[in-house]
């Protein structure tokens, strides 16, 4: 998921059929990228830059993997 991205969506206040009708996508679209499901084209980040105003770097990163605890590491 892209914590983010959502964070910000919801701290602002939109829906996801808001972002995406301002942005140009459908909401099964939208929705989608907001999942980590498909990427946006590169158009499409640009829109998402400018309706939040944060770079589209920012806003797309993935969450980072959870560390494996250590009870789950290997030791060789």
């Amino acid at each position: 998921m892209r914590r983010y991205l959502i964070n910000t969506r919801k701290t602002l206040g939109y829906t996801q059929e808001q972002v995406a009708k301002e942005i140009g996508i459908s909401q099964r679209a939208y929705s989608m990228i907001e999942l980590n499901q498909i990427n946006p084209s590169w158009e499409v980040a640009q829109r998402l830059e400018k309706f939040f105003g944060i770079p589209a770097g920012e806003l797309l990163a993935e969450e980072p993997e959870q560390p494996a605890s250590q009870e789950n590491r290997r030791w060789t």
